[in-house]
């Protein structure tokens, strides 16, 4: 027989706690974060942002930055929130080295640090994520992935660009739900070994993808030792300038193109099917005629190529070709290297990179939209919206680098205790600037 008992509420009594270290599994994800997480450079980059000699006591700034690391990593929009769930999880308050009877800083100085930290602190957090990825061996570098999503604005639709928007930078822009919202883009590009994130843009909703496609290759390329061999993105940057600009960088862009259309319709045919001479500047017709370069439009910038009247008066195909007295074919100058990528699609290789696009790119927003809060802006204005789109950034580098440290406790359970005492030495040492060793020398 067992007797039925009943537990009182605990009330006022006075209680001993053990040490708040003690109570923070040892393989609880914050631990793990922890390690990884180099924060040195925070106290220098904001000294020139709060008085040195004179005033009240700030929060201090790495205080700061792990709070908003631990908004990230747990995916909390708001930051009331943030501070009501810091306020009773351990290891929440462990993580920002607060004991458990200290006065958490007020919701309100976290808003306000983010005006005065601006964007080089979260710049320079995911800068550092970036370069332990590399050092950890994460990043191959050799097939790159670009592709941008919609992120929601914390704006009412009627409300959007007009004088009096709480948020000034928000525009409307095509989301999945096939509706107008008003939001921001992430134009991203990931490294196809690992999925670590190497360069991030933003910009209003209604900017197109393809026109920051170099910027951000351009950007990520700088972080690596050598350009990618191959950029894959989607059909919105297969343009005749994405396809020239890579090509002038060594790179090959896997992107299907989008079916050519000409002005004389569907029912004719279309300029893939006339042949492009690069060298003399001219089309050779499916009937063996030369096309010419006659002009370039002034606003658009195409140029105009057409065939001579008596050519096309007495072609037998002239029927499935133009309705007019003779064929024009209007093009941009980087027609030739449309040419050469649509040729490229064809090929067996160019179809295997272009199904690897999908699980990389579209895992790293599925899992930042997820589980990181990147569905919907916590803040309102470019400037913060970018803050968030690096800080979460920042916080899926550091996930891989702790599933490297993971996967090796894991392998080796026998060394998991060493494998802890030796990373926490490092970091340790590391703190203390001690140039023999570092934890930027330390690579699990």
């Amino acid at each position: 027989m067992i007797m039925q008992t009943k537990r009182e509420r605990l009330g006022l009594e006075m209680t001993l706690f053990p040490p708040l270290e003690s109570l923070i599994p040892r393989d609880h994800h914050l631990r793990r974060l922890d390690r990884v997480l180099d924060l040195s450079f925070v106290h220098g980059a904001v000294r020139d942002r709060y008085c040195q000699d004179n005033g009240r006591p700030s929060i201090d700034p790495e205080v700061v930055l792990r709070l908003f690391l631990v908004q990230a990593l747990e995916g909390i929009t708001h930051i009331r929130e943030l501070m009501r769930q810091v306020q009773v999880n351990l290891a929440y308050r462990w993580f920002i080295g607060y004991r458990m009877d200290e006065k958490l800083p007020d919701h309100s100085t976290l808003s306000r640090a983010l005006d005065r930290f601006g964007d080089d602190v979260f710049n320079e957090l995911f800068e550092r994520s970036v370069a332990q990825c590399k050092r950890s061996g994460l990043i191959e570098g050799r097939v790159l992935h670009v592709d941008a999503t919609t992120i929601r604005a914390d704006i009412d639709k009627n409300r959007v660009n007009k004088p009096d928007s709480s948020d000034p930078d928000a525009r409307f822009g095509h989301f999945p739900n096939k509706k107008l919202e008003p939001g921001y883009k992430q134009h991203t590009v990931a490294d196809g070994k690992a999925r670590v994130v190497l360069s991030v843009s933003v910009t209003p909703a209604n900017r197109a993808e393809g026109d920051e496609a170099l910027a951000v290759i351009d950007e990520a390329t700088n972080r690596l030792d050598k350009p990618p061999d191959v950029v894959c993105a989607d059909a919105a940057y297969s343009s005749g300038k994405n396809a020239a600009s890579f090509e002038d960088r060594d790179i090959r862009l896997v992107s299907p193109p989008l079916k050519p259309r000409t002005y004389t319709g569907d029912r004719y045919y279309t300029v893939e099917e006339f042949d492009y001479d690069e060298e003399n500047d001219q089309f050779t017709c499916p009937g063996g005629k030369v096309l010419k370069y006659v002009s370039t439009e002034k606003q658009r910038r195409r140029k105009n190529y057409r065939a001579h009247r008596s050519d096309c008066r007495t072609c037998p195909l002239k029927s499935q070709c133009t309705q007019s007295e003779r064929r024009h074919i209007k093009v941009t100058k980087y027609h030739a290297s449309l040419v050469r990528l649509r040729a490229d699609s064809k090929t067996d290789s160019f179809k295997k990179l272009y199904r690897s696009r999908a699980p990389v790119i579209e895992g790293v927003f599925g899992e930042a939209k997820e589980w990181h809060g990147l569905r919907r802006s916590w803040r309102r204005g470019l400037r913060k919206m970018r803050q968030q789109c690096l800080l979460v950034a920042a916080v899926l580098n550091l996930k891989r680098l702790m599933g490297v440290l993971g996967s090796l406790l894991f392998r080796f359970p026998v060394l998991k205790a060493y494998l802890i005492r030796i990373w926490n030495l490092v970091t340790v040492i590391h703190q203390l600037q001690i140039p023999m060793l570092s934890t930027s020398n330390f690579n699990l």
